[in-house]
């Protein structure tokens, strides 16, 4: 590819003027990757997904991943730092949040969701078996915690737990007749 071709092509993705993407390919020793990399940490760039790598409300740690697919030996790891990042905050989220198991209307026990998460997966069986039985034996789950305490999570475990009552019940009337 031409140097004109090249010049053109990354002042099409990045967004830039012609004259910026020369700049920025002779800059980089005409590597196209490197200076698309320069161009977005100099901001020059337009578009691109926003994607936060730094602490909540913090404008620092904000930074541009094009949506176009890069190979070259920086991709990988830039890849793998946003995926590290993302499964830091889901394993925060699951030990900051508890599962909460209540019966007439005393906690029972409290454990965090990522306890659930590995007993789950260990042993799916047993946890399903042992979680149904404890809904007809009056017993109600729901979450606590910023993130998972929402209602709309709780209020789907009351629906469950209110099914499971109905079932309850109905057994007890067709019993007592």
């Amino acid at each position: 590819m031409e140097r004109y071709e090249m010049a053109e092509l990354l002042s099409q993705k990045a967004g830039v003027t012609l004259e910026e993407a020369r700049q920025a390919l002779e800059e980089n020793n005409w590597d196209m990757l490197d200076a698309m990399i320069a161009l977005e940490r100099a901001h020059k760039t337009a578009g691109g997904v926003h994607v936060k790598t730094g602490p909540e409300g913090t404008d620092s740690g904000v930074r541009k991943v094009k949506s176009v697919a890069h190979k070259g030996p920086g991709f990988f790891s830039n890849g793998f730092a946003v995926l590290w990042e993302y499964a830091k905050k889901l394993l925060r989220i699951t030990l900051d949040n508890d599962f909460v198991v209540t019966r007439h209307g005393k906690q029972i026990m409290a454990v965090p969701v990522l306890v659930m998460i590995v007993l789950l997966i260990v042993s799916f069986g047993l946890m399903l078996v042992v979680l149904i039985a404890g809904l007809f034996c009056s017993c109600r789950y729901h979450f606590e915690g910023r993130q998972l305490g929402r209602t709309g999570i709780n209020s789907a475990m009351d629906k469950m737990s209110d099914v499971a009552e109905d079932i309850k019940s109905s057994f007890q009337d067709k019993s007592d007749e």
